[in-house]
């Protein structure tokens, strides 16, 4: 891929990526890894996703924490948005979803819980401080991605559209962020059930406890 702009390539991919997709072990090991870390680690009841695509996660976390009062999520293909709709269901109450792209998103309001999986792994490396600052924006405390890990030992084969960015540096680097933990999502067992996804649960949280969440 000579040039990879992420604004087209998505907006063409959107239309058939929810037909083409296939879920697997490592899905499924990501999903596992995500519920568990969100059980033991934060607490929320507002929830701001980035890059929903058609619905994986959203849907995964909305069955799972009934706590949640209120769910917004964006993504940056029709088609995707117009997906998760059919996938997640409804109505639910107080869930949003939209056509955004996280760079313009205003931070008119902050959430519990800011999430992307598997999104700021497609964003330019000349974008990705923006980004990940957008979404640290966004948040009252938890933040949270998941994405690939840089990891001299375990190179995964990236295509032509990822990229591999330096997160828990980037969080430290924001003035907001108080702490980032990075949780490696690795199925452990013997030699042949042993499974390594290459990605990691990136957490960094926020300390705005006074600040209210309008």
């Amino acid at each position: 891929m000579v040039h990879y702009d992420p604004s087209s390539f998505w907006l063409e991919r959107g239309k058939v990526y929810y037909d083409n997709f296939k879920y697997n072990k490592i899905f499924r090991l990501q999903e596992e890894a995500l519920l568990d870390h969100l059980h033991y680690h934060s607490s929320f009841s507002s929830v701001f996703e980035i890059g929903c695509g058609f619905g994986r996660i959203t849907k995964l976390i909305l069955s799972r924490f009934p706590n949640i009062t209120e769910y917004s999520a964006i993504d940056i293909s029709p088609d995707q948005i117009e997906n998760a709709k059919k996938y997640i269901g409804g109505p639910i109450k107080d869930m949003k979803l939209k056509v955004a792209d996280v760079k313009s998103i205003q931070a008119d309001r902050r959430y519990d819980l800011v999430i992307a999986v598997e999104v700021l792994m497609h964003i330019l490396p000349s974008d990705i401080v923006q980004v990940v600052s957008k979404l640290v924006e966004l948040s009252r405390h938890n933040i949270i991605n998941i994405d690939f890990y840089d990891d001299v030992s375990i190179k995964p084969r990236l295509a032509p559209h990822n990229f591999i960015h330096q997160y828990e540096e980037i969080y430290r680097n924001i003035p907001d962020v108080i702490s980032v933990k990075r949780v490696p999502i690795v199925k452990h067992g013997s030699f042949f059930s042993r499974i390594n996804s290459k990605q990691s649960i990136f957490h960094a949280i926020v300390d705005r406890a006074d600040v209210t969440s309008q």
